[in-house]
């Protein structure tokens, strides 16, 4: 069995990028012999990882791997137009001898293909290809069964794989700020509306009414732009934020493990990995209840800051707590094998929904 990942490979260190770059050392770890054909900014070189200089260059790639029988599994967002013909192109190209699986990343692919029937066709057909169709939530999996998808090939999986969960050593400035801030929050930062920046801002302000000493440690890019900037002088926080811009994955887990609380105030979510971090590694963990959260998660009203500030609070009180987390790694490991044809012996079957799949009790929480 050969199994090829074609996706982002860090840096940058977004959701996507992080679970191909795990999944990728789950499999190897596994002694599968496993490469990733890396479509994004093509970071530092790392062993079997294959930068793409062109999609001319990506192409030849991918047939390559195709023809010689390997298995693919695409990981794209699926919100927007690029992703689309990324996941047509792959599951199109002949090559009856290659089984091809995709996993649909984004939270806002439903509010993407809702809105105009061109682009819920062009997903049906870029998907025919594909033996299986991972969603991360119930909400991708519906919005792709309303697509005209055969429900029975999408399946449910969290894109989490917690054996991979490995915190590193920080910057000092983490543990500067450790030492002045309680409590000590962390979030991480995309300059996109989506991830909430204004709302954690204001939680923010309201928190520093009753503790004063509270801070706020934010990691990711963007961090140092002009409206990022604006908006912390204009909301009141700007003293009250520890900007650590971009750390590599073991830093930031590092950071997270340090921290009093985790925050996740996103407008939109599919299954956010660093939430699922942060339960793994027993800290307490808010969340807005766009989406559902894994068990353990603290969850407030999206858009609401006194309810995010309240339940802040809350988790910081209750303070630490290990919560069982979900691993996708064997889950994919045999589904590979059940396409590639080769099982030796008794196969852990692929369940066809995230309750099957995992014990987790994972409900769709209201607003706490």
């Amino acid at each position: 069995m050969k199994v090829l990942l074609v996706g982002d490979y860090p840096p940058p260190y977004g959701g996507v990028s992080i679970h191909v770059q795990q999944l990728h050392g789950y499999l190897r770890g596994c002694g599968v012999e496993a490469k990733v054909l890396d479509i994004g900014k093509g970071g530092r070189p790392a062993p079997d990882v294959l930068p793409t200089r062109s999609p001319a260059h990506f192409a030849l790639r991918l047939a390559g791997f195709i023809s010689s029988g390997w298995t693919v599994h695409v990981h794209t967002s699926g919100n927007n137009p690029k992703s689309w013909v990324l996941a047509g192109m792959v599951g199109g190209l002949p090559g009856s001898r290659s089984a091809r699986v995709i996993t649909l990343h984004s939270g806002l692919l439903p509010d993407y293909l809702a809105e105009s029937g061109a682009r819920r066709n062009f997903a049906r057909v870029a998907l025919a290809g594909y033996a299986r169709v991972v969603a991360v939530s119930t909400a991708v999996k519906d919005a792709v069964v309303a697509c005209g998808v055969p429900e029975a090939k999408v399946v449910v999986q969290p894109a989490f794989i917690s054996s991979q969960v490995r915190p590193g050593p920080v910057p000092p400035v983490v543990d500067a700020a450790r030492a002045r801030r309680k409590p000590l929050l962390a979030m991480a930062h995309h300059p996109s509306p989506v991830y909430g920046r204004k709302q954690a801002f204001r939680a923010l302000k309201l928190l520093a009414e009753t503790h004063p000493d509270v801070g706020l440690a934010l990691f990711g890019p963007g961090t140092d732009s002009e409206d990022f900037i604006r908006d912390a002088r204009e909301l009141g926080v700007a003293g009250r934020l520890e900007v650590l811009g971009e750390l590599e994955h073991p830093a930031a887990l590092g950071l997270m493990a340090r921290c009093d609380a985790f925050l996740r105030p996103t407008t939109h979510d599919g299954d956010s990995i660093s939430v699922r971090e942060a339960l793994a590694l027993g800290v307490p963990c808010v969340a807005s209840d766009v989406c559902t959260r894994p068990q353990g998660t603290r969850v407030f009203s999206a858009g609401d800051e006194q309810s995010l500030a309240r339940v802040v609070l809350e988790a910081v009180a209750a303070g630490p707590a290990f919560h069982p987390t979900v691993d996708v790694g064997p889950a994919l490991l045999a589904l590979y094998t059940e396409l590639a044809g080769a099982v030796p012996g008794p196969a852990i079957p692929f369940k066809q929904s995230r309750d099957e799949a995992f014990d987790t009790g994972e409900t769709r929480h209201a607003a706490q």
